[in-house]
């Protein structure tokens, strides 16, 4: 069942985003199996990312295979939810 996921870095800044551009997590996203969207910005509390998986397991093999290994240096794990997915419009 496709999921949302939602994760916070805790502490997080714009360099924090910048720091995973540079290292290639962002373009890796748009091709990784099991992707379908991705919206992210800082919050009060850190960076948050909103994002639509096919599947939990296709996301945590995401996280393991590249978010983590790449991460800056010092910063936190990010904490994660996952929502099934119900609805979405436009649906495709």
């Amino acid at each position: 069942m496709s999921v949302i996921m939602i994760a916070e870095v805790a502490g997080a800044d714009a360099t924090f985003i910048d720091a995973m551009r540079a290292a290639g997590v962002a373009e890796a996203l748009a091709t990784r199996p099991g992707f379908v969207s991705h919206i992210s910005g800082a919050a009060d509390s850190g960076y948050r990312v909103v994002e639509v998986w096919e599947s939990r397991e296709a996301h945590q093999d995401w996280v393991d295979k590249v978010v983590l290994p790449n991460m800056p240096p010092g910063a936190p794990a990010p904490t994660t939810e996952y929502i099934d997915l119900l609805m979405a419009v436009p649906e495709g």
